[in-house]
This record gives C-alpha cells, structure tokens and sequence, in this order.
C-alpha cells in the first residue's frame, strides 16, 4: 500500500523541492542533529559513529589507519557543514520550505547519518541487515521500541528525499 506522494515529507517542486514538516518534526530533526553533531565533534562518540567513516582498505591496517588519518577530518568537516544546511533549512517558517539541490543532499545525508548512527545503536549493522537467517520476530521488538519507531521514521523521511530526488531522472 503506498501513500499519495503529497503525504511524503519531500516532494519535487518544479526544478527544486518542497519539504512538508511538522513543527514537532522540525524539532526532533533539530534534535538529533545536535546530537549527532556532539558526537562527531567527541572522540568518546567513535563507536557509534563509526558507520559514517567507511573502512577503504580492509586488509591493509597501516594503509587504513593513514586514509583515516588523512581524510577523517575532512570526512567530520563535510558531515558539519551539513548539518549546518539543514538547520538553516529547518529555521525557515512555513510547513512547507523549498530546497534547492544540494540543500536536499545535505538534508539527505544529515538523516541518513542520524538513521546509521541510531542503527549502530541499536545493533543493526550492515552485515545482519542483509542476512537471509534474521530472526522476524526479533526485528518486530525492534520496530516496537521508541528507538525502533525513530528509525523507521528516519528511514522512510530518507526515502521520500531519495524518491524526489530520482522524479527527475529519466525514467524516474
């Protein structure tokens, strides 16, 4: 059963793109981007922020540890300035703001961090999100936690900006 896309919190909007919040929304948003922010700017946050720093070579440690080294830094500084986008996005009056492009990637990329943050904490990690063997009735419990709930409300507002973003692909 899909939803008519109106009722998607992104939406394409001409050659840009709306996003439909609630003020409720704006400030969980607004929230967790603090949060995550706390947590990229802390060395004590590097567990849980570790999904957000892509392991390039895994079986070559002192190569790794020098790609880590020399990009995270960069990696940190790109993640802020987009959570600074976002928070001016989130600023902006009305239910419904437009974005341009890259104020939509950035809102992406925010969320989507926010979402594998939260999944780290929770557990769900890339190797069990596609295991054939995951237990239904554990991934149910999930859903049924505040935690559970938040992700999938990460996940779906991630998917309502990647579904906008592909509209106006050809073919999409």
């Amino acid at each position: 059963m899909s939803e008519p896309e109106d009722a998607w919190p992104v939406g394409r909007s001409g050659d840009g793109f709306v996003l439909r919040l609630s003020g409720d929304e704006r400030e969980l948003l607004v929230r967790l981007l603090g949060e995550l922010r706390q947590l990229l700017t802390d060395p004590v946050g590097a567990p849980l922020t570790a999904r957000l720093f892509p392991v390039v070579h895994p079986d070559h440690h002192d190569r790794e540890e020098e790609y880590q080294r020399l990009m995270r830094h960069e990696l940190v500084t790109s993640r802020l300035a987009g959570i600074d986008t976002l928070e001016s996005v989130l600023a902006r009056r009305g239910r419904q703001v437009t974005l341009d492009e890259g104020e939509l990637l950035a809102f992406a990329q925010a969320v989507n961090s926010a979402r594998l943050v939260l999944g780290t904490l929770m557990g769900i990690t890339d190797d069990n999100a596609d295991d054939a063997d995951v237990d239904l009735d554990v991934a149910d419990e999930v859903d049924d936690t505040p935690e559970g709930h938040l992700y999938g409300y990460l996940s779906w507002v991630l998917e309502s900006a990647v579904h906008a973003m592909s509209e106006g692909l050809d073919g999409g």
